[in-house]
């Protein structure tokens, strides 16, 4: 996977591209991903979906989208016109769902990677809320059947995005990267509950939602740490990126590739701004790319 710039707009972050005209130079992106798309269209989970946090918030949106058909036809031609690489996120709930997205998306024109969306539907989806989470063995036959199955069906770059939690994150990329995953995507949001004390009750219908922002930068970090130990495959890693001293410890442990996620949503321009930033640093202390920052 090439990409113009290091720098990526990550799943959701910017929404479906239909509200950024005169906010975000998205052509300076290193690239745009989408937020999670499924074969047939979602509501989503009910509302209230957000609830603040210390330095983060929750979000529990239930993976809203318009579907595999709308996606093609209403939503990826003004996508192709941002003038930027775009990621498309996708999530299958059986094999042939997974490798019916992939090849779908495959015969369409402008679609640079595939995100593979690896989190068990429990911690997404609020009508599986009760549900049982798979154990770890089970994780890695799921993530394994999903990306064999992607890759049987197109040729485009796989950026397998690992579950935060319930599986052992270098383990993981040890699968996704046996599986023919090109990158493994780390940061996650992590899984959290927030309390309506008014109400004794929990915030969200389904309880749970995934903690993003600064405060998850730590854990970002050792995923990052323990991946790249793990792994030999490119990493693209998020996890609370705000400034560019955040970026530049990412590249430190060894990503080749940011996302900027809750920083896009308070600052629409941050990952351009960032992207200027890092080349910027590069240039005056002489280095040629992110990668002759590693330790």
């Amino acid at each position: 996977m090439r990409l113009p710039r290091s720098v990526l707009a990550a799943s959701g972050s910017l929404g479906w591209g239909d509200t950024l005209e005169g906010l975000v130079e998205v052509h300076r992106l290193g690239g745009f991903i989408t937020p999670t798309l499924t074969l047939q269209p979602r509501e989503g989970n009910p509302m209230p979906r957000t609830a603040e946090a210390s330095a983060g918030f929750l979000h529990a949106n239930g993976l809203p989208n318009p579907g595999l058909g709308r996606f093609l036809s209403d939503y990826l031609p003004r996508l192709r016109a941002l003038g930027c690489p775009i990621i498309v996120s996708l999530l299958g709930t059986t094999d042939s769902e997974w490798a019916e997205l992939a090849e779908e998306l495959s015969k369409a024109p402008g679609i640079t990677a595939l995100e593979l969306n690896l989190t068990p539907l429990p911690l997404l989806d609020a009508t599986q809320a009760e549900a049982s989470l798979p154990s770890e063995a089970e994780m890695h036959r799921q993530m394994l059947e999903a990306i064999q199955s992607v890759r049987k069906a197109t040729s485009l770059p796989l950026i397998a995005k690992l579950p935060s939690v319930g599986i052992e994150i270098g383990y993981a990329a040890v699968t996704a990267q046996n599986a023919g995953a090109n990158v493994v995507a780390v940061g996650q949001a992590l899984p959290g509950v927030a309390v309506r004390l008014s109400a004794r009750a929990l915030r969200f219908p389904g309880g749970v939602g995934g903690l993003s922002g600064p405060c998850m930068k730590p854990v970002a970090l050792y995923q990052l740490w323990r991946v790249r130990r793990m792994s030999s495959l490119p990493i693209l890693a998020s996890g609370g990126i705000m400034t560019l001293e955040d970026a530049l410890e990412f590249f430190l442990l060894g990503a080749d590739y940011v996302g900027v996620g809750v920083g896009c949503a308070i600052h629409p321009n941050l990952a351009v701004k960032l992207a200027d930033e890092i080349e910027a640093y590069l240039h005056s202390h002489q280095l040629t790319s992110v990668q002759a920052l590693r330790l």
